[in-house]
């Protein structure tokens, strides 16, 4: 196996995914308390009214008032705590929201006792606490770990995939996302997705305000308006792009090693193989596919359904790096030609 995959190799991996869940998280953070003391400022957090009497040269006087911007502790405190309160909201309740768009319910009964019990040998394989398992009851063969760390992580399987996948291509599949609990990556991909949306929210909110702003009377509002309304833009057209671009580098990284780590866990390299083989042929697409956590998925949904219209440019926002590639590393270490397909297991037609 390639020196990139071993032990050293994971380790590095999981400092670099590390590093990279707190630089988002900071840079989350800022982006968002610049934004909401722009919003403070706008209506009125920073200003103070600051009225003086002149005289007018005609034999009266006159009171002027105008205001005036003021730092107030008070209202940066205020954004910050209202900033924190968001990300630690989100973070903690992430892998809820991802197994609630999902549609997942838990694998409680007997037909998913082996699904149970493969979860429960990989989870020891790699020395980590067992995750809950879940199960969506969609034919379109797929699975997707989410969490915010191993002790609070779910493996997530549709039924397609329980009813085409051998023991073994589903031990395989298991391996491999218990691989992204293993890497430490399923918190680097939900807070990229935190960012992204929240880039994306708060770059349409200022555009709104900042055209609302432009048309009152007041002329310093009016100014500041235009200047919240080109920094909307300005989000639109090149950090929620980045923010994409981001998400996409970040998620086909992880894809890549989790198949690598996968067979680490397993020892064999057929199992994955055969299973990705399977879903490259399978055509069968979810059902309700989330765009929120597409990205998550063995297999991206969004990806499968827009194949057509992914050019070279297109290929650069997807989450997941082609089957081909990755089945083709696989039977690389199996001596296998990589540009052919098979042997493969029989469906099993579990229920």
């Amino acid at each position: 196996m390639d020196d990139r995959h071993g032990a050293a190799g994971f380790v590095g991996e999981q400092r670099f995914n590390r590093r990279a869940t707190v630089v988002i998280l900071i840079g989350t953070f800022a982006l968002l308390l610049v934004v909401a003391n722009l919003l403070a400022f706008v209506f009125g957090g920073y200003l103070t009214d600051r009225c003086e009497t002149l005289d007018s040269g005609y034999g009266y006087r006159y009171r002027s008032c105008s205001s005036v911007a003021v730092f107030r502790p008070g209202v940066l405190l205020g954004t910050v705590a209202v900033v924190v309160v968001y990300l630690a909201l989100a973070y903690l309740l992430s892998g809820r929201a991802a197994l609630s768009l999902s549609h997942a319910h838990p694998a409680d009964g007997p037909e998913y006792a082996e699904l149970r019990d493969l979860v429960t040998q990989m989870a020891i394989a790699a020395g980590l606490p067992e995750p809950k398992v879940y199960v969506v009851d969609d034919p379109a063969p797929n699975a997707f770990a989410t969490g915010r760390n191993p002790k609070h992580a779910a493996i997530t399987v549709t039924t397609g995939l329980l009813a085409r996948m051998s023991h073994r291509e589903l031990r395989g599949v298991i391996a491999h996302e218990m691989s992204h609990v293993r890497n430490r990556d399923i918190a680097i991909t939900t807070l990229a997705v935190l960012a992204v949306g929240v880039i994306a929210v708060l770059a349409q909110i200022a555009l709104r305000i900042g055209l609302w702003t432009r048309f009152t009377r007041n002329r310093n509002a009016g100014a500041v308006g235009l200047v919240i309304a080109l920094l909307g833009l300005v989000l639109y057209l090149f950090a929620v792009p980045a923010g994409l671009l981001l998400k996409a580098a970040l998620s086909r990284r992880r894809e890549t090693l989790a198949d690598a780590t996968a067979i680490e866990l397993t020892r064999e390299p057929a199992g994955l193989r055969s299973a990705l083989e399977k879903l490259e042929a399978d055509q069968t697409v979810l059902a309700r596919p989330s765009p929120a956590v597409a990205h998550l998925w063995i297999e991206s949904p969004l990806e499968r359904k827009e194949a057509g219209l992914s050019g070279s440019i297109g290929r650069l926002f997807d989450t997941h790096p082609p089957l081909a590639d990755r089945i083709a590393m696989l039977r690389g270490y199996e001596g296998l030609d990589p540009a052919a397909r098979g042997p493969n297991d029989p469906y099993p037609g579990r229920a």
